[in-house]
C-alpha cells in the first residue's frame, strides 16, 4: 500500500459490481467539497480516447475498414524475380566451365530457361553462365546445363559456387542471330493472408438512489459544461476505461480460439500489433545508438524503396524510450565535430524565461523527437502510454528501474491514408452495439408504468464491439526490444 500523510481513508475498489449509495458514502464522494479540483483534473478531456495514440491516429485519419465477416483475407505480392538456390551437387569437375565445357547445377526451381544468363552474384559478375538447355526435373530440384560466358579458355567457376545453399540470379537473356528461343519471364504468386477480429464487452450498473445523487464535485465535459451527478462520473470513468481497453487490445491481443466462455462457445480473439510483428524485423538491443537505428531501418528498406520515395516511419515508445532516443541523438552530435559545428550554428538551446527570482532569467534545454537519416529515411517518435503503464507492465529493468516495456520501440510504416494505409483497424459492420437493461430505474429517469426488463431498482449499461488490427505488409514494420541478458 502507498503510504502518504495526505491519505485520510482507504476505500475498497469497486469493480463491475452494482454502484450503491452506500459505496459512495464510504468513499466520501457525496459529501460536500471533498476531492474538489482533483476530480476536475482527472476527468477533463477533449475526447475519451485522447491518450490512446493508436486509437486516436486510426480514428482521426479514418484508417478504418468495415466488413460483414469477423475474418478477412488479403493478397500480398512479393518481387517478380528472385534468385534460385543450389539444392544438390552433381558436378564432378574441379574446374567447371574450363575450356568452354558444359557444367551442371541443380537449382530449386525450373524458372530459368535456355538462353538465360545467370550469376552467383559476385561483385564483378565475372562468372556469368548461359543456360544451354531448358531445365529438367532432377531429384529435389531441376538440372541446368551451363557454359561460362568468356573468351578465355582458362576461366572456370570456383567449385564453392556449386555447393548447396549458393544463390544464382538471372541477369538477362542472350541469343544468336536467327534464334527461335527467347528469355524467361517470371511472375510472383500472391501470398494469401488472413486475420480476424475479437469481441470486447463492458458494463456498469447504477441503483435508483445513486441515479439521483448529486456530487459536490463538478465534472466538465468536452464542451466545458459542468456536471454534478454520479451518472456523469460513472459514464466518464466507463468510457475512458473502455477506450483504454480497446487500445490495449490493438497492441496486445493474442490470437486464440481454444478458450471456452461461459456459454460453452470459444472465445475467438485476433492478434494485436505486437503478435503480428513477431514475424517481422525484431532486434534485441542493450544500448541504443544512432547507428543501430539507422542500420536497423536500412535492413527493412534497403533495395525495396528508392531513396527519393522513402517516407516517415513512426516509432511508438514509452517515456524512457524517448529519453534513450534523445541521448542517442545527443551522442551523434557530440562525436561528430562537423555535425556539432553545424548544430551550434542552427539552434540555441538557451532561451529567455520569466521568473520572479531574477529579471534576466533564462532556460536551457531541448529534446530530439525525430531523426532524418541519409537516403530519405525519416523517423518520428510517438509516445505510447501503454508502454509506461505500471498497471500491466511489471518486468522492471535493473539498470533504470523502469518497465522494460517503456524502452520498446515499435516501428510502423503507415504508408498511405484511408483504404491505402498499410495499417488499419477493421470493424464488423453493425459490430458496435450498446444499450440499457432497465428496472424501476432507467438512464432517462424513473419508471412510472413503463415496461421493465427486471424488477430491481437499478439499470445496466452494456457495450460490445467486434474489431481487429490489420497490417497489410508486416515486413515494412518491426521492433527494437531491450534485452540486458
Amino acid at each position: 500500500m502507498i503510504k502518504n500523510s495526505l491519505i485520510t481513508k482507504v476505500i475498497d475498489w469497486n469493480s463491475s459490481t452494482m454502484t450503491e449509495a452506500n459505496h459512495l458514502g464510504k468513499a466520501l464522494m457525496i459529501k460536500p467539497d471533498i476531492f474538489e479540483g482533483v476530480m476536475n483534473q482527472i476527468f477533463t478531456s477533449k475526447n475519451y480516447f485522447s491518450d490512446n495514440p493508436m486509437s486516436s491516429l486510426l480514428f482521426s485519419t479514418k484508417n478504418v475498414m468495415r466488413t460483414n465477416n469477423t475474418e478477412w483475407e488479403w493478397q500480398l505480392r512479393g518481387g517478380s524475380t528472385r534468385p534460385l538456390i543450389v539444392v544438390d551437387r552433381i558436378e564432378t569437375s574441379n574446374y567447371p566451365g574450363k575450356i568452354h565445357s558444359e557444367f551442371s547445377l541443380i537449382l530449386d526451381e525450373g524458372l530459368f530457361i535456355a538462353g538465360d544468363v545467370i550469376t552467383p552474384g559476385t561483385t564483378n559478375k565475372k562468372y556469368q553462365s548461359r543456360i544451354q538447355e531448358d531445365p529438367i526435373k532432377y531429384g529435389n530440384g531441376y538440372l541446368y546445363k551451363l557454359v561460362l560466358v568468356t573468351n578465355d579458355p582458362n576461366d572456370y567457376v570456383p567449385t564453392k559456387y556449386l555447393n548447396n545453399g549458393t544463390r544464382w540470379g538471372k541477369l538477362y537473356s542472350q541469343y544468336e542471330e536467327g534464334a527461335e528461343q527467347s528469355g524467361s519471364t517470371t511472375y510472383s504468386a500472391p501470398i494469401m493472408l488472413t486475420n480476424r477480429m475479437g469481441r470486447l464487452r463492458k458494463k456498469y450498473e447504477v441503483t435508483g438512489d445513486v441515479a439521483n445523487t448529486v456530487l459536490a464535485v463538478a465534472i466538465p465535459d468536452s464542451n466545458g459544461k459542468l456536471h454534478k451527478s454520479w451518472i456523469k462520473y460513472a459514464e466518464t470513468e466507463y468510457w475512458k476505461q473502455w477506450y483504454r481497453e480497446i487500445e490495449r487490445s490493438l497492441w496486445y491481443s493474442r490470437k486464440s480460439d481454444k478458450v471456452e466462455g461461459a456459454t460453452g462457445r470459444p472465445v475467438i480473439t485476433g492478434p494485436g500489433i505486437q503478435q503480428m510483428l513477431e514475424d517481422s524485423h525484431i532486434h534485441y538491443y542493450t544500448h541504443l545508438t544512432s547507428n543501430l537505428i539507422e542500420e536497423y531501418l536500412m535492413d527493412i528498406f534497403y533495395s525495396r524503396v528508392t531513396p527519393n520515395n522513402r517516407k516517415t516511419i513512426t516509432a511508438f515508445t514509452g517515456e524512457y524510450g524517448m529519453i534513450l532516443f534523445h541521448r542517442a541523438m545527443q551522442q551523434l552530435i557530440n562525436k561528430d565535430s562537423a555535425t556539432y559545428g553545424i548544430t551550434n550554428s542552427n539552434f540555441t538551446p538557451i532561451q529567455k524565461a520569466k521568473s520572479p527570482y531574477h529579471d534576466n532569467s533564462y532556460a536551457v534545454g531541448y529534446q530530439f523527437v525525430e531523426y532524418h537519416m541519409a537516403n530519405g529515411l525519416k523517423l518520428k517518435l510517438v509516445h505510447n502510454p501503454l508502454y509506461d503503464d505500471q498497471d500491466i507492465n511489471f518486468e522492471i529493468d535493473e539498470v533504470t528501474g523502469r518497465p522494460v516495456e517503456s524502452m520498446r520501440f515499435t516501428f510502423l510504416d503507415f504508408g498511405g491514408e484511408g483504404s491505402d494505409s498499410n495499417i488499419k483497424m477493421v470493424e464488423k459492420i453493425n459490430g458496435l452495439k450498446f444499450g440499457y437493461t432497465a428496472g424501476l430505474t432507467n438512464p432517462y429517469g424513473f419508471n412510472s408504468g413503463s415496461l421493465m426488463s427486471h424488477e430491481g431498482d437499478y439499470y445496466t449499461m452494456l457495450i460490445q464491439k467486434q474489431f481487429g488490427m490489420h497490417i497489410e505488409d508486416i515486413s515494412r514494420c518491426g521492433e527494437l526490444i531491450l534485452d540486458r541478458n
